[in-house]
């Protein structure tokens, strides 16, 4: 279809209702692979029915990373470019040919928006940078939950950042997130000095109106050296008061 092969590559559970509106955004990549992590519903015939190629999963215990990674698992060996995204985000049309226009074979990974939040009017309410498109090989999935992309190539990580490539989330509010709290604790047992993953436990524990671990947790946030990012030092203080 293009100068690069593509791939896209997700995992899902139960998101019959979102197959069509996903699949017709990523079509414009030459493969999509999906693993599903369980569905009772219709997700995995309605994904076949639309050309994707679903691998059925069981991970247990669960955790993200790990599903993540057998999803990369699937892609071929041959792809020139990874692109990681869920059934709740949508693609801007025309997201393969900005993309394409801005990579070359010397960046690992892409950099682009990510529309987390709407206003009711559809307007962006809050968006933020996002890089979950990559090279296929160097890289792997790490932490249980909020998930992040790690490379150990022998060559430079090197970013680019594409004009225009816009990805948009529309959350299913009616999923629980009951599994986020004790996978962020097994992050910080995991790793201690993770203050990325001390902030998102802190942030959780004020979710779950647990306000005295709340505090500790991004109290400790705000004393890591390595918690340098100004916008997650605001939000632990605005939290803590």
């Amino acid at each position: 279809m293009g100068q690069y092969k593509i791939c896209v590559y997700a995992i899902c559970k139960n998101e019959e209702r979102f197959v069509d509106r996903w699949m017709d955004a990523v079509s414009e990549a030459d493969l999509v692979v999906v693993s599903d992590t369980g569905s009772a519903d219709h997700t995995i015939e309605k994904l076949r029915e639309r050309g994707a190629a679903v691998y059925e999963e069981h991970i247990s215990p669960w955790r993200f990373d790990a599903a993540r990674n057998l999803a990369m698992g699937h892609v071929p060996e041959d792809i020139d470019i990874c692109v990681s995204n869920d059934l709740d985000e949508v693609f801007e049309p025309g997201w393969r040919q900005k993309l394409e226009s801005a990579w070359d074979h010397s960046y690992t990974r892409a950099r682009y928006w990510f529309v987390w939040s709407h206003n009711p009017d559809g307007t962006v309410q809050k968006r933020y940078p996002m890089e979950k498109i990559h090279r296929r090989h160097g890289f792997r999935w790490v932490r249980p939950v909020h998930e992040t992309l790690e490379y150990s190539g022998a060559d430079e990580d090197k970013t680019v950042w594409v004009n225009g490539l816009v990805l948009h989330h529309y959350p299913d509010l009616s999923k629980s997130r009951s599994k986020y709290l004790p996978l962020l604790e097994l992050s910080i047992e995991e790793n201690p000095q993770d203050d990325r993953a001390i902030f998102w436990l802190g942030r959780e524990y004020v979710y779950h109106k647990n306000y005295e671990k709340a505090i500790e947790t991004l109290q400790k946030h705000l004393t890591l050296p390595s918690a340098k990012w100004d916008e997650e030092r605001s939000a632990s203080m605005r939290f803590i008061a």
